[in-house]
C-alpha cells in the first residue's frame, strides 16, 4: 500500500517525466469500460503506459483536465485534476492565506487515492516557489521548496 501511495505521489508531481518516453496507446476494452463507468461524459481521452501494468488516462470532464490512473484490470488507482483556487475547501484557503500572506497561489492540484483526498498548492513569491500539501481538513505541510534562478 505504501509503495502504491509513493508511486502515485511521484506520478502526480512528475507525470511528464514519468511518461516522457511513453507513446499514446490504444486502451483495452476493459480499460475503456472502466473509464466510462467512473467518468461518464469524459472527452478527448488519451491513454499512456510505460510498463503495461499501470495505465494513465488523460481527458476532459466538465471543462476540467483530469488524469486517472488504472491497473490492467481496470481498477481506478488515483485521480489528479487541476482546480481553481476558489475550489479549495474553505478551511484550506483560510489557513494558506494566514500562514503565507505574502505568497500568491499559482497552481492547485487535487489528488485522490485510496479514499484520501489531498491538495498540492504551488505558492510563489519574488524569490521562490513552495509546494504545500494540504488535507481537506486543513492540515498543511511543506512538500517542496524551490528557489528561482
Amino acid at each position: 500500500m505504501k509503495k502504491t501511495v509513493l508511486f502515485l505521489t511521484a506520478a502526480l508531481l512528475s507525470t511528464q517525466l514519468l511518461f516522457a518516453g511513453t507513446k499514446e496507446l490504444e486502451a483495452s476494452s476493459k480499460l475503456k469500460t472502466a473509464l466510462d463507468k467512473e467518468f461518464a461524459g469524459a472527452s478527448a481521452i488519451k491513454w499512456y503506459s510505460d510498463d503495461n501494468k499501470t495505465f494513465m488516462a488523460r481527458f476532459t470532464l466538465r471543462e476540467h483536465s483530469v488524469t486517472a490512473y488504472f491497473d490492467g484490470d481496470g481498477n481506478l488507482l488515483a485521480t489528479r485534476r487541476y482546480i481553481q483556487e476558489d475550489q479549495l475547501p474553505l478551511v484550506v484557503a483560510n489557513k494558506l492565506a494566514k500562514r503565507y500572506p505574502e505568497e500568491k497561489i499559482r497552481w492547485v492540484v487535487e489528488f485522490q487515492s485510496e479514499g484520501s483526498l489531498v491538495y498540492y498548492v504551488t505558492l510563489e513569491n519574488a524569490s521562490s516557489w513552495k509546494v504545500i500539501k494540504a488535507t481537506s481538513s486543513g492540515s498543511l505541510t511543506v512538500h517542496q521548496n524551490m528557489k528561482k534562478a
